[in-house]
């Protein structure tokens, strides 16, 4: 996969690049590709819909970077999850008997009105209309949003847990809200060993969005930064085993 090359509202895609990872995480790396391979048709319709939102409300961009700043978290992670969660379709709706999820985070109703709307309204808000609702879900885990995995789980469960990849955050379980939460999202547990990680929610949200933070150029100074010194968070908290560069030839 290769950065593309664009101007103006456009240059977003740019965030569509990858590292190779470590030697050490070889098999994470093999897995993961196999997930992007997979995830490849969904990719290209997100991809599709982005641009199509960045040709006809160039501010989203803009105003994304703005709320990731104010959120001090990555716009890359924002992206992904987005991505992930609805291939960027605003007007998205949850398919499934009796779910309501919509729009590009895909909020379920409770949340919606707790936040003083409703999902029929948010799947007729514009995409930069919905990213005030993005920000506002968001607020309460300001600071703690320290990995693309953090951000998916901070909506997903609507909280956060410490630990790396291997940190279970739905597991089959016994209990039924439990079970009924693994049973919706069980396309989440990529090895089918009856439990969803942290690692697994990172995996889902890169295969389709394939976006990842910038690294500072070395050449600007700190204060010529688009994120101030004292936010920017330590590389080593950052969710690593995503980081892989596809084969040779794939986008």
């Amino acid at each position: 996969m290769k950065g593309l090359r664009s101007t103006g509202a456009a240059a977003i895609l740019l965030l569509m690049t990858a590292p190779v990872a470590d030697a050490q995480d070889k098999s994470l790396n093999e897995r993961a590709m196999r997930m992007i391979t997979r995830s490849e048709a969904k990719h290209v319709r997100s991809r599709q819909n982005l641009i199509e939102i960045l040709r006809d409300q160039p501010n989203f961009w803009t105003d994304l970077q703005a709320i990731a700043k104010r959120l001090k978290t990555e716009p890359a992670w924002l992206l992904n999850v987005m991505a992930s969660e609805s291939l960027f379709d605003p007007k998205a709706r949850n398919g499934l008997p009796e779910q309501t999820a919509s729009g590009l985070l895909q909020f379920i109703e409770s949340t919606a009105r707790s936040m003083g709307t409703t999902t029929e309204a948010i799947r007729r808000m514009s995409p930069v209309e919905q990213l005030r609702l993005v920000e506002k879900y968001l607020t309460p885990f300001r600071g703690r949003l320290n990995s693309l995995a953090d951000v998916y789980l901070a909506i997903f469960r609507g909280f956060i847990i410490e630990g790396g990849d291997t940190s279970v955050v739905a597991p089959l379980g016994k209990s039924n809200k439990e079970r009924r939460i693994y049973l919706l999202n069980r396309w989440l547990d990529f090895n089918g060993d009856g439990k969803i990680t942290k690692g697994e929610l990172a995996l889902a949200a890169f295969a389709t969005g394939r976006f990842q933070p910038v690294a500072p150029r070395p050449d600007r100074s700190p204060n010529r930064n688009s994120v101030d010194a004292s936010d920017r968070k330590p590389e080593t908290r950052r969710t690593r085993s995503i980081y892989v560069r596809p084969p040779n030839g794939q986008k």
